[in-house]
């Protein structure tokens, strides 16, 4: 099964479950006399659903970064135990022991900066990603502030029109009443 999905798929997806529900139809209007969604707010839940699927690509590749720099601290946690046990092994030894030592910290010391630069890297990466996620979220709640707003305006003009027809209905009534 694809893990992506087209934004044309998943409008007329959208639209299905809207018509079966009585919510949509082919001519804007849903059921019960009720302004359904328009292709724009379909267009709108598209680019959502599409910032959604980025989002959890990103936290995916977060956990993958992250799974990794732990395999690789635990790897130079022991190798950096190993050379410890090495060097205090070679302790006490001749001048070419000594040096070889010297060589051995040397190696200890690049791998105790390595473990340092992958932990600030995934520290760095990780406050990216928590800065990029809170950016959407605000993104996203102010989109939907936006669509609640559309929402109730449509049910305004909704009820003012119910209501229009309702007196245009009954003047009708009224002017037939009234003839002859």
């Amino acid at each position: 099964m694809s893990l992506y999905r087209s934004p044309s798929a998943s409008v007329m997806r959208s639209a299905s479950m809207l018509s079966r529900s009585g919510g949509f139809d082919a001519y804007g209007f849903g059921g019960y006399g009720a302004p359904s969604l328009n292709v724009a707010d379909l267009g709108s839940l598209t680019r959502l659903e599409d910032k959604i699927r980025l989002l959890q690509d990103d936290l995916e590749t977060e956990r993958e970064l992250r799974n990794r720099i732990e395999r690789e601290r635990a790897d130079l946690s022991c190798q950096l135990i190993s050379l410890t046990d090495r060097l205090e092994e070679a302790e006490g030894t001749t001048d070419a022991q000594i040096d070889a030592n010297r060589k051995r910290e040397s190696e200890l010391q690049k791998l105790r900066k390595i473990l340092e630069d992958s932990q600030l890297e995934s520290e760095d990466s990780l406050n990216q990603l928590r800065k990029k996620h809170q950016e959407s979220l605000l993104d996203y709640q102010q989109q939907i502030e936006q669509l609640q707003k559309k929402n109730s305006k449509i049910d305004r003009e909704r009820q003012r029109l119910q209501h229009e027809v309702i007196e245009l209905t009954a003047g009708i009534d009224q002017m037939q009443k009234d003839k002859p």
